[in-house]
């Protein structure tokens, strides 16, 4: 027999093995969790009968997982993933031919969570590579906090109120500095200044017959003494 008539009873043998195998059977010989050993057949030689005394090999070849025999049951599967090192995992899975759904369902009794919609394949990565199982549950990612919509709106500028003690003429100053009458108007407000004191504010700001006014009409002429006459005499000097 020639060399190429070797090779190819050796390949129909090795076919005939291979067909006889179940698909954890061939999973398992692909990943190299499975060992194959080898009987020749009517040898007597003490080589031979050492072998003999070594643990029959049955005919399909069993996977070697930690000594844990792949189950069926999903509560069993979960129970001993949860003694299994990262990488025994994934071929203890494969052994255990489970349908997809009976592998949801031990997704479910190891915590796993959005494992409903992942494929067979991808659902044996998620458990078999997912840190330490015993655990039990994959904690949800936090949400980063929503942005507030809009742009954000500028802060007025903030106006602190007088002091109880503070005199009209230093309240008629801080008048004078303020640019726009609205500031001005929310300054005086801000104050809480009763009638009596507002017209000293007029006094010193050299407003005259204003003791008839309205407190509505009193805080017009005020604003626009200190800050609209004001802003017409800066207008001037450019002039």
């Amino acid at each position: 027999m020639n060399d190429l008539n070797s090779l190819a009873a050796l390949q129909a043998r090795v076919y005939q093995f291979l067909e006889s195998q179940d698909e954890a059977t061939l999973r398992a010989i692909i990943s190299g969790t499975a060992k194959l050993g080898v009987v020749i057949v009517g040898d007597a030689s003490p080589a031979a009968a050492a072998s003999h005394q070594r643990p029959p090999i049955a005919s399909r070849a069993q996977p070697v997982v930690s000594d844990v025999q792949p189950q069926r049951d999903p509560a069993l599967v979960a129970q001993e993933l949860l003694g299994l090192p990262l990488e025994r995992r994934r071929s203890y899975l494969s052994a255990t031919t489970l349908t997809v759904s009976e592998l949801r369902e031990v997704a479910k009794r190891l915590g796993l969570r959005r494992y409903s919609k992942l494929a067979k394949a991808t659902l044996v990565e998620a458990m078999a590579s997912h840190g330490n199982l015993t655990t039990g549950v994959i904690a949800d990612q936090p949400r980063p906090p929503a942005s507030s919509p809009g742009r954000s709106k500028a802060s007025a500028p903030s106006i602190e109120p007088a002091q109880p003690n503070t005199s009209a003429a230093q309240i008629a100053s801080r008048l004078r500095e303020i640019d726009t009458e609205d500031e001005g108007a929310a300054y005086i407000r801000a104050q809480r200044l009763d009638r009596a004191t507002l017209v000293a504010v007029a006094t010193e700001l050299h407003l005259t017959r204003v003791d008839r006014l309205s407190r509505t009409e009193l805080e017009k002429r005020v604003l626009k003494q200190a800050i609209g006459a004001r802003r017409r005499f800066a207008g001037l000097r450019k002039w």
